[in-house]
């Protein structure tokens, strides 16, 4: 279902986003392992905060789906690489 246009920004805000929501991911499993409640609770509610974002960007272009796809494999990748 696309519905807006699709805009080259557009595309790259979802990328950066999804790439940060990856990181933040690893912080807060690691958060959560530490028993921090605090942080992995600010942690949780930025990250559905992005994701949110992210879902209402995509349901009206699907086309979204792609650079949502590639900043999460990007986040996760480069996560790991870092944290080797």
């Amino acid at each position: 279902m696309n519905t807006t246009e699709f805009q080259w920004i557009t595309a790259l805000m979802v990328f950066a986003t999804y790439v940060l929501i990856d990181i933040l991911y690893a912080a807060y499993i690691l958060e959560v392992g530490k028993r921090r409640a605090f942080r992995s609770a600010l942690l949780s509610s930025v990250i559905y905060s992005l994701l949110a974002y992210g879902i209402l960007t995509y349901s009206h272009n699907t086309l979204y789906l792609v650079p949502l796809v590639l900043g999460a494999f990007s986040g996760t990748y480069l996560t790991v690489r870092f944290n080797k």
